[in-house]
C-alpha cells in the first residue's frame, strides 16, 4: 500500500472516530434531555414545575408505577375460567429464576385445575413466543392453545389498563406489586401468593418498603413459599397468613444433574471461578464479592496462573481488573442453554445473597458437585441439607475470602462421580403436594 493511500485511510479513520465520539455525546445528551423532560411533565422532578398544582394520582402513580391500578372488566365473549398469572414481564432477559418459577407454578396449577393459563404482564410487554416449548421443557403439559398472553404494562394514572375477569378464575402472583394489584381487585376467592424472597429489602426505608411489606399483612391470599427457609423466615415475622395451616412451601427443582456431567479438565487447563455478578441487584453484594476475590488472590488462596475468573448475570459491565492484577471477564446476561453448558466448566462459584432465599445459582452449582460460596442471612445459616459443597460466610469481604479458601482446600477430597445433593430435579415431584394444598385452601 502506498504512503498516500495509507495516510488517506488513517485520516478517514480519524474523522470517523471523531464523528462517532460527537454522535455518542449528542445521543447521550438528547437521552438525558428526554428523560428530564419526561420527569418534569410527569411531575416527579421538582427542580422545575410545569404545574403549580397537580392531582394526587398523577404524582402518586407516576412515582410508584408498580402499583398503578388495573381495572376489572367483564369477561370477554367465550372467555373460560382460567388460571391467571400476574407477572412483571416475559422479556427474554428476565426469563430466569423467579420468573421461570412463577410460570411453572401457574402452569402446574392450570394442569391440576384442568383450566387454560392466562399470563398478564404488568410492568413491561415482553416476547411471548413458544411458551408451550418452555412448559414442555419443565415437564408441564400445556399446548399453545392452552396459553393466552396479554399486557397491562402501558397503563398510567390517566390511561386505564383493563383485566377481563371470570368469577371462577384462579389467580397467582409472585412479585409484591402484582400481589398488591390483586389485593385491589374484586376477587371471588383468595389468590396464591408465591413468596420467593423477602422483597421489602429490595428497597431502603421508603414508601416501597412499606408497600411491599403491606402485601404480607393482607388476608386474601394463600402463601406458597419457595424453600422451607423462606417459609420459616416469614413465620418468624408472624405475618398472619403464614401462621395458618394453609401456608405451604416447596423446594425448587433446579438440579443440573439431568443436563449432563461436568466437563473433565485437561491436566494443564486452568481452574475456573464464577461470580454471580449483578451490581444492580444490591442484595447480591457485588462489590463485597469483588473485594473478597481480590483479597483471595493477594492472600495466595487463588493463583492467577492456575485460575481464570468469570462473572455473569448483567450486561453492560466491563471486564474488571482487580488491584491484584487478576481480570474477571464479564459474560453478561447469558442465554439459559449457554449458562447451563458454561456451568459445567466451573470449579468454584461465588454467589452471595443477603436475603433469606439461598438463590438459584448456589443450588444449581452445588447440585453438580461444584464448590459454592454464599452468605448467611437471618435464619439462613447452614445449607448443608442441600449439599456439602456449599460454604457459608458472613457478609464481609474477609469472611467471604475465608470461605473461598476453605472451598478450595477441600475441593480435591469432595469432588467425585457420586455427588450427594438433595436439590430436586422434578418440578412435578417437589411442587404437586404443596400446590394442590394451596388450591384446596382458596
Amino acid at each position: 500500500m502506498s504512503k498516500v493511500k495509507r495516510t488517506a485511510i488513517r485520516a478517514a479513520r480519524k474523522s470517523a472516530h471523531i464523528s462517532n465520539k460527537i454522535l455518542h455525546k449528542t445521543l447521550h445528551l438528547t437521552a438525558r434531555i428526554e428523560n428530564k423532560a419526561t420527569r418534569i411533565l410527569d411531575g416527579t422532578d421538582y427542580s422545575f414545575l410545569v404545574e403549580t398544582t397537580a392531582p394526587l394520582e398523577k404524582i402518586y402513580y407516576n412515582s410508584l408505577k408498580y402499583i398503578t391500578p388495573v381495572n376489572p372488566a367483564l369477561p370477554m365473549v367465550g372467555q373460560e375460567a382460567s388460571v391467571v398469572l400476574l407477572i412483571p414481564t416475559l422479556d427474554d432477559k428476565s426469563f430466569y429464576g423467579g420468573t421461570a418459577t412463577a410460570l411453572i407454578v401457574a402452569g402446574r396449577a392450570a394442569v391440576l385445575q384442568k383450566k387454560p393459563l392466562r399470563i398478564v404482564q404488568t410492568l413491561k410487554t415482553g416476547n411471548a413466543e413458544n411458551m408451550s416449548g418452555f412448559f414442555r421443557g419443565v415437564g408441564v403439559e400445556l399446548n399453545e392453545s392452552d396459553i393466552t398472553v396479554m399486557s397491562v404494562a402501558d397503563r398510567a394514572y390517566n390511561i386505564y389498563g383493563y383485566l377481563p375477569m371470570h368469577p371462577d378464575d384462579v389467580y397467582v402472583a409472585s412479585a409484591w406489586w402484582d400481589a398488591y394489584l390483586l389485593g385491589q381487585l374484586p376477587l371471588t376467592k383468595k389468590f396464591i401468593y408465591l413468596v420467593q424472597d423477602f422483597e421489602p429489602i429490595f428497597y431502603n426505608n421508603s414508601d416501597l418498603y412499606v408497600l411491599a411489606e403491606s402485601t404480607y399483612k393482607m388476608n386474601n391470599f394463600v402463601p406458597l413459599c419457595n424453600t422451607k427457609l423462606m417459609y420459616d423466615f416469614m413465620r418468624g415475622r408472624s405475618y398472619p397468613a403464614f401462621m395458618t395451616n394453609a401456608a405451604q412451601w416447596f423446594e425448587p427443582a433446579v438440579s443440573r444433574l439431568a443436563s449432563g456431567a461436568k466437563m473433565q479438565k485437561k491436566k494443564d487447563e486452568k481452574r475456573r471461578l464464577f461470580l454471580y455478578g449483578r451490581p444492580d441487584v444490591h442484595r447480591n453484594l457485588f462489590f463485597t464479592a469483588l473485594n473478597a476475590i481480590d483479597y483471595s488472590v493477594k492472600a495466595d488462596f487463588l493463583d492467577p496462573n492456575e485460575w481464570e475468573f468469570f462473572m455473569a448475570g448483567q450486561d453492560s459491565l466491563p471486564d474488571i481488573k482487580l488491584t491484584s492484577g487478576a481480570v474477571i471477564t464479564n459474560l453478561g446476561k447469558m442465554k439459559m442453554e449457554d449458562y447451563v453448558a458454561f456451568s459445567k466448566t466451573i470449579d468454584l462459584a461465588v454467589s452471595p445473597m443477603m436475603a433469606p432465599h439461598p438463590n438459584y445459582p448456589t443450588l444449581e452449582f452445588a447440585s453438580i458437585g461444584t464448590q459454592v460460596v454464599t452468605t448467611r442471612y437471618a435464619n439462613k445459616t447452614d445449607l448443608s441439607n442441600y449439599s456439602a459443597h456449599i460454604f457459608m460466610s458472613d457478609t464481609d469481604a474477609e469472611s467471604m475470602a475465608g470461605a473461598i479458601n476453605a472451598a478450595i482446600l477441600v475441593a480435591p477430597k469432595t469432588v467425585s462421580t457420586s455427588i450427594p445433593s438433595t436439590v430436586p430435579e422434578s418440578w412435578e415431584e417437589t411442587l404437586s403436594a404443596s400446590l394442590s394444598a394451596c388450591l384446596k385452601a382458596l
